[in-house]
């Protein structure tokens, strides 16, 4: 089957984790891949467009295109998939209004206009549904269990060296989530002096008291990183924009066997057996807690981040995700053709 990938570009996390990091797999399942940016000017548009009925199935991954881009794109490709790993119906956390009508009217037309849909979490495969959506798939997102490892060995049984080194990572929009930990990390600071925060980003703040590490993010370093951290955090808000989010960095976490705490959503309660290959919690004041908790109990952490790391072993690695989508694929293409 040949299929085309349509992407915002080749560096944002959606298209990293839920398109160029399969294209192995899908090879070694009989996908002939190819990805392209979509492309902004309308000359190199409509070359595109011509081509698409040479593919078996167009895959749009997460673009929400202008209305009548979007038909022609409908009109030309054979079958299309729409996926996405986030709420794109809504504004972000950080705007004035979440709801934008520009994008909940992209969102419905594209939508209803696919042949199926993807979605990353529970959350978002019922947007699709309310939206009007034919078939929807929830797809995780999948982690390279081979590029993401421990940094010490499965049976390493030795405790952590002071300081342990607390840990996030993500970009610029969402440190937002990350400085509502900054109070309550304080005030822990101000009762022990064992921990210093790394921050792995494209940005970074300045509202931490513990000792900070600001580690410039780039693909190059990033496991790497990760891999120098003893303790994964996740803090979340709560609202229809984060309720899309599919714990990417979790899941980053937990491959490289790190234990991690993490804001208790529906998606990290799927995820997460408390105590056994993680910590939730249902505040940013409880996270310091559970934080503090595994701190005392550096023996528990490592048979956490153990477990950690085989809970996404068969659910969340890169093979069995693919292997989701090529089912998709092949569903789709004997449907059409039957």
């Amino acid at each position: 089957m040949k299929i085309l990938f349509l992407t915002a570009g080749f560096k944002t996390p959606s298209v990293r984790f839920r398109v160029l990091q399969n294209l192995k797999v899908w090879h070694e399942l009989g996908v002939e891949a190819e990805v392209v940016k979509l492309p902004r000017r309308n000359r190199e548009r409509l070359g595109l467009l011509a081509r698409l009925p040479i593919y078996d199935i167009v895959f749009l991954q997460k673009r929400l295109m202008h209305s009548h881009s979007f038909r022609v794109l409908r009109w030309r490709a054979r079958l299309l998939v729409y996926d996405f790993d986030d709420a794109v119906m809504f504004d972000d956390s950080n705007a004035a209004a979440l709801i934008s009508p520009r994008k909940s009217k992209r969102f419905a037309t594209t939508i209803s206009g696919c042949d199926a849909v993807c979605a990353g979490n529970d959350y978002l495969a019922g947007q699709a549904l309310e939206a009007g959506a034919r078939q929807v798939t929830v797809v995780p997102t999948g982690i390279d269990i081979e590029r993401y490892q421990p940094a010490l060995s499965a049976d390493a049984v030795n405790d952590k060296v002071q300081p342990l080194r607390l840990g996030w990572i993500g970009s610029q929009p969402n440190l937002i989530y990350l400085k509502a930990l900054a109070v309550p990390i304080n005030r822990l600071y101000e009762q022990r002096q064992d921990f210093k925060l790394t921050i792995i980003c494209d940005s970074f703040c300045d509202d931490f008291h513990c000792p900070v590490e600001c580690v410039s993010w780039s693909e190059d370093i990033e496991v790497k990183a990760l891999q120098g951290l003893d303790i994964g955090l996740m803090p979340l808000a709560e609202d229809p924009w984060t309720k899309g989010k599919c714990a990417l960095k979790l899941l980053q976490y937990m491959a490289c066997g790190l234990p991690s705490v993490a804001t208790e959503t529906a998606v990290t309660k799927k995820i997460i057996r408390e105590g056994e290959n993680g910590l939730l919690a249902a505040n940013v004041e409880e996270m310091v807690v559970k934080i503090a908790w595994l701190m005392d109990h550096q023996r528990q952490m490592l048979s956490i981040g153990v477990k950690a790391r085989q809970s996404v072993i068969g659910t969340y690695d890169t093979r069995t995700v693919a292997g989701i989508y090529a089912d998709l694929f092949r569903d789709l293409i004997g449907s059409s053709r039957s």
